[in-house]
């Protein structure tokens, strides 16, 4: 079995080198970095990381805190943060909190005792205080857009009010008049956000109100209260909504009602996730641009773990991505 050693020889660096690589030290070069440990892959090198969290206090895991993976967006958001954080050297510890606080104070402590050496958030559950205490014991935090302001931490916002105008302002693009909304549960400070972006468009237009549902960002809510809204009779030629998964349930409820999309009803999701393209008629969809968030939120983490440097605060913008589902 290679040993630390052999790792040296075969990169032709000193020991020290490839140890400040294991430890995640900041004196190393990226280039050089990926090429240790693309070395270490290859022979199969696996550091001994218990000993090294009992002797440093500190491993090389990085914790992510998400509201829940049974979201296309969620799911795909972990992935890109799991695939940066592997390219920079880290392992990922998974913390799902369902927004729960019983189990958000559960997984902090875990985050202590687990020896990580930074944290990625996303929970309503999460409070200022919580950020507080990670940070006071070393454990260097970013929180992306759930989690409530606060600059003892970085962060990452996305721009979800320019993305629901965005959104919106492509179905009028479209020659649509009677704009409808699903939006999240109406204390969801996210999708309230993206609602705002729709009634600023809508309000644009002469003798249109909005008309916004509510929802729990799932494909059967958003089945059930579109098939509650046609089965009242009321119409609309097209809908926004606030993720992929309700757009996804709505879809089948036009379906179910002999309403064809996009002919009679355009329809644009938000989140841009994995299954938009794939489903039929293809999904036009808001892009959080998930790619770049994961790069930013490991890249920014990654920064402030080895230099220990300022909280910063990054934005987002999102851009729309044009499918079948609102092609006319």
């Amino acid at each position: 079995m290679a040993n630390i050693k052999d790792i040296a020889k075969k990169a032709g660096v000193s020991v020290a080198t490839v140890s400040r690589v294991i430890n995640n030290k900041s004196d190393v070069s990226d280039a050089m970095r990926k090429y240790i440990l693309k070395i270490m892959n290859d022979v199969g090198y696996v550091p001994n990381t218990i000993a090294k969290n009992l002797s440093h206090g500190r491993s090389n895991l990085i914790a992510v805190m998400l509201p829940t993976l049974n979201t296309p967006f969620f799911s795909d958001l972990l992935t890109e943060i799991e695939n940066e954080a592997n390219k920079n050297g880290y392992n990922i510890l998974l913390f799902n909190s369902s927004d729960d606080r019983n189990k958000v104070e559960f997984y902090l402590n875990s985050m202590k005792s687990n020896f990580v050496c930074g944290a990625i958030i996303n929970s309503v559950a999460v409070t200022k205080e919580d950020i507080g205490s990670l940070e006071k014991n070393g454990i260097r935090t970013i929180t992306f857009d759930r989690t409530p302001d606060d600059h003892l931490s970085s962060s990452i916002r996305v721009r979800h009010r320019l993305g629901g105008q965005i959104a919106t302002r492509h179905l009028v693009e479209m020659g649509c008049k009677k704009l409808l909304m699903i939006s999240g549960e109406r204390e969801d400070r996210i999708t309230h956000e993206r609602m705002l972006g729709y009634t600023d468009v809508v309000n644009e237009i002469p003798g249109e109100s909005p008309v916004v549902l509510n929802s729990d960002l799932t494909s059967p809510g958003g089945y059930a209260v579109m098939r509650e809204f046609l089965k009242s009779g009321q119409v609309c030629d097209s809908l926004f909504c606030a993720n992929d998964a309700m757009a996804f349930g709505a879809i089948r409820a036009c379906a179910d009602y002999g309403i064809r999309v996009p002919e009679d009803v355009a329809v644009i999701g938000y989140d841009n996730s994995s299954m938009s393209g794939f489903y039929l008629p293809a999904l036009s969809s808001v892009d959080q641009c998930l790619r770049e968030v994961g790069r930013l939120s490991v890249e920014t983490l990654v920064s402030l773990i080895r230099s220990g440097s300022e909280p910063v605060h990054l934005t987002v913008s999102p851009e729309l991505v044009i499918r079948g589902s609102t092609r006319r």
